[in-house]
Order: C-alpha cells, then structure tokens, then sequence
C-alpha cells in the first residue's frame, strides 16, 4: 500500500483516511448511524452499493480492494470463496511454471489408473481429467488453524487475503471490544510492516486511543469530535 486511501462519506465532515502507518477508527455512538455506515461498508466492500467513496492518489477507487469483517465469532479462513481464491492462486502457479511437468505426471498417472479401474467393466466409462482445482478439491486442500488466540487468527487471515485478492486495507466491527491493548499493537505492528491499512468502526469508545490510533467521534446527537488528529 503506497499511497493512502481516503474514504469519504456525505455524512462525515472529516474524510478517513486508511493507511499502514496509523490505524483510522470511526466510533460511531449514534446506534442508528453506527447500523447504517457499517450497512454500508458492508455492503460496498462485497460488490453492493453505498454511499462510501474511496480515493487514492487523488483518483476514485473500487472498493473492492477491501475486506470487512462484521463478526469476529465466526469469519473462517475456510470459506468457500477464500478456498476458490487460492485453489486459483495454486493453480496459476502450477500452469506454465516449473510445476507443469509434476503436473503432467500426475495427471498421466491418474488417467492409467481410471484406465485400469475401467477394464474391469463390462461396459465403457468416461472421465475428464482433472484440473488442478479438481485434485486440489479432492485432496481437500484448505488452511491448517494453527493459531490459539484471535490476533492471530486475524493475522492469519489478512496474510491470506493480501496474498491471494491483493487486499490493501480491512475493516474490522468492534473489534476494540474483543482485544487488549498489547493484542492490538501486535496486530497494528503486523499491519504496518505488511504494508496494509487498518479501519475499526466501533459503537462506542472502548479505551483511551493507542498512539498508532486516531478517531473521528460521532456522539449520539451526531456531533463530530476528531482525537489524535495532531500525531501521526
């Protein structure tokens, strides 16, 4: 992430502004408000509409270079669109590359099997030789969960969609709520050194922000109140 994205909205004086660096926090009190910008953000970041617009480099952006993650209970690395993304990643690298020829002799092996399988029938059989997605599916490729804690498992998950969608910032819901204060530096050092940008929309203000945080406030009665906005 080399330039940072600024998100604006018709209903924040302020633009956001995401970027590894320091971490943008929208705590949004108004409940209503709170529903209807992470409806929004929701929304948008999976293809849908809203009213968010995000900038990079003075250009609008899709932003579909996001990710979101509304409830940290239950966003698995084992979702069948992450599967997808990297059974496709994996096979890219096996067409073309050095793998091909591994490739090729596993496919020859797999249709002298099915061949010999077959002439035990009485009748003719057919079958497609499988791709790379194909053995991958059978093979019941996925993400081993090697992490204990939710840092990590978060930290696991931006790894995975930086890698195989190109991601450049996450949205996280609450999230303050659910780690301490050395987690979440933990995971902002992470952040930083890989380069992608942090956005937390909270409902309300957990703690005193951390020195790599910043926040735009909207109160209840939709007042707008900017904290850390002086340090970077």
């Amino acid at each position: 992430m080399e330039k940072a994205i600024e998100v604006y909205h018709y209903k924040l004086e302020t633009p956001l502004e995401i970027n590894p660096e320091s971490v943008q926090l929208l705590i949004v009190e108004n409940t209503s408000a709170f529903f209807g910008f992470v409806s929004e953000l929701d929304s948008m970041l999976n293809g849908g509409e809203g009213g968010f617009h995000f900038v990079c480099g003075g250009s609008e952006i899709s932003p579909d270079c996001g990710v979101i993650v509304c409830d940290c209970f239950h966003f698995d690395l084992n979702d069948k669109k992450i599967l997808n993304l990297l059974a496709k990643k994996l096979s890219a690298f096996c067409i073309g590359g050095e793998m091909q020829y591994d490739l090729n002799e596993v496919n020859a092996k797999t249709v002298g099997f099915l061949e010999k399988l077959f002439s035990g029938f009485p009748f003719l059989l057919g079958y497609t030789e499988p791709s790379v997605e194909d053995l991958l599916k059978c093979y019941g490729v996925r993400f081993e969960k090697t992490y204990e804690t939710l840092t990590e498992k978060i930290i696991c998950f931006i790894n995975a969609m930086a890698e195989l969608k190109g991601s450049k910032f996450f949205v996280f819901v609450n999230l303050k709520s659910l780690l301490s204060d050395s987690c979440l530096q933990a995971l902002y050092k992470h952040c930083a050194l890989e380069k992608v940008g942090l956005l937390l929309v909270e409902s309300f203000k957990v703690r005193p922000l951390l020195k790599e945080e910043r926040a735009v406030i909207i109160t209840e009665d939709l007042c707008e109140i900017l904290e850390n906005y002086n340090k970077k």
